[in-house]
């Protein structure tokens, strides 16, 4: 009766360990398919997200064009009438295709102050007209002086 006590133990591991092998090999299958999926799922966010990076790479360009474009209209409103020549060359200036002038220290002086003067930071002036963080606090501070 021991020896079939030991047989019948013996049998039931061995079931027990057949069991938990096929269950483990069951486990790792859905494992690696999981795996794969979210290899699958990180690749195409990865791709999402370079594309949406470039996306708001050229709206941040355009919204800094149209930004240095609205101070330059400001200052055109804000300018006396004897300065047309200028805002006429100035205006020539923004236009694509035309010839590329600087603007002269007073327009980017104007456009500064009247971009601080809407509320927007020195960081977000020196991005929007493309010039030195420096420059602009600067500016800001001596027009806030005179």
């Amino acid at each position: 009766m021991t020896n079939q006590m030991i047989l019948t133990t013996e049998m039931a591991s061995t079931s027990l360990a057949l069991v938990s092998f096929v269950t483990s090999l069951i486990l790792f299958k859905k494992a690696r398919s999981l795996s794969r999926s979210c290899s699958n799922l990180e690749s195409r966010i990865e791709e999402e997200i370079t594309a949406l990076s470039t996306d708001l790479d050229t709206v941040s360009r355009k919204s800094g064009e149209h930004g240095r474009r609205v101070a330059w209209l400001e200052t055109k409103v804000r300018s006396p009438r004897s300065e047309k020549k200028v805002e006429v060359e100035a205006l020539a200036s923004t236009n694509p295709g035309s010839t590329n002038q600087k603007p002269t220290i007073t327009e980017r002086r104007h456009r500064v102050l009247s971009l601080a003067r809407r509320g927007q930071d020195p960081q977000t002036i020196a991005r929007t007209l493309g010039m030195p963080h420096g420059e602009v606090e600067l500016m800001i501070n001596l027009g806030r002086a005179a």
